[in-house]
């Protein structure tokens, strides 16, 4: 797509926003964080360093992941919102996320404005799903943050363990697998499918921003639906190879064969 062309689209859908009612936003892949800067914090490169030297230290990387998502406040990702986040943030809005890095939280959203069904790094359940029970992260992140700056090494720490059970807590979100707890989520998909349902006869201005075909029943084939049963909604799908848009949605959808955080930085009041 020539920048002719990416320009035109892009302030077509600033002024489909305008417009809108409401707005309907997913964001999807392209969005997951991808740890490219975590060079850019030595006191975690040493911890993964030390988890080299001893793999039964294995277990430490997701939290140091978790501590690195609690410093990193910068970068192209976090841009990319800042900018969907002037777009929408005067604007009847409703975001729908795969990703479980919180990121988008980052930003200043009404997070009773957002859903992630996919869970995140806030809680903690028990890694052998014995209970429907959530615990907070934040001391234990904590814990792990002081045993780095003390120097006293990873070692030092004990995974957490469910005191129900005694098995590893790990965090509620999908990389859980077959065990994770939804109970996360559940009370804000409720709010989420209330608003919905206000959008049926509404101006609705459907985004789909990098989402893929790795989760399609949460964001891509749901979009379709309101799209395709709303007569006056419009639907931009913004994909850097998944952006076409089917038959049925031609007349009122827009594809956009970009990167979704490449086309925000572009997306400017």
């Amino acid at each position: 797509m020539d920048k002719t062309e990416l320009i035109e689209k892009q302030t077509i859908l600033l002024e489909k926003i305008a417009d809108a009612q409401m707005v309907l936003v997913g964001v999807g892949e392209e969005f997951n964080e991808n740890f490219r800067d975590i060079a850019k914090f030595p006191m975690l490169m040493s911890a993964l360093e030390e988890v080299d030297i001893d793999p039964s230290l294995g277990w430490t990387v997701q939290f140091l992941e978790r501590l690195y998502l609690t410093k990193h406040n910068e970068g192209k990702i976090l841009e990319a919102y800042r900018n969907l986040y002037e777009m929408l943030h005067d604007k009847d809005y409703f975001i729908i996320t795969t990703c479980i890095d919180e990121n988008i939280k980052k930003v200043g959203f009404d997070e009773n404005r957002l859903v992630e069904p996919c869970g995140n790094y806030e809680r903690f359940q028990c890694s052998a799903k014995c209970n429907n029970k959530l615990y907070p992260t934040e001391e234990f992140t904590n814990l792990v943050n002081q045993a780095l700056l003390d120097g006293v090494g990873l070692d030092s720490l004990d995974i957490p363990k469910c005191p129900d059970c005694g098995k590893p807590l790990a965090f509620n979100n999908i990389l859980c697998e077959s065990n994770y707890l939804e109970e996360g989520y559940q009370l804000q998909w409720k709010n989420y499918t209330k608003w919905l349902q206000m959008t049926l006869n509404k101006k609705l201005c459907i985004i789909e921003l990098g989402v893929g075909m790795n989760l399609p029943n949460i964001i891509r084939w749901p979009f379709e639906k309101v799209a395709f049963y709303n007569q006056k909604a419009s639907f931009f799908r913004v994909n850097e190879t998944l952006y076409q848009m089917t038959e049925e949605l031609s007349s009122k959808g827009i594809s956009i064969g970009v990167n979704a955080i490449d086309f925000l930085h572009g997306c400017t009041l």
